[in-house]
């Protein structure tokens, strides 16, 4: 029995010593991960605030187009 609680102890000491070993190659693959995704989603957010006036303008010309035409022929 004590050769059983001694080898199942030193088995346990051992797996111990190796799980941090695994547990440290899979945490290194994932940080560049995180700063290209932030680089990604500023770029992104570039592309968008530059798209704003486009839109902006593209509304404003709809407007435009579809409004109170009552206002213009008032003027006349």
């Amino acid at each position: 029995m004590k050769k059983i609680t001694q080898l199942t102890l030193s088995g346990i000491a051992f797996i111990s010593t190796i799980v941090p070993v695994f547990a440290a190659t899979g945490a290194r693959e994932d940080n560049s991960m995180t700063l290209v995704y932030l680089f990604l989603g500023v770029c992104g957010l570039i592309i968008f605030l530059q798209l704003i006036p486009v839109f902006t303008l593209g509304f404003c010309l709809v407007k435009g187009l579809f409004g109170h035409k009552d206002a213009a022929a008032k003027t006349h």
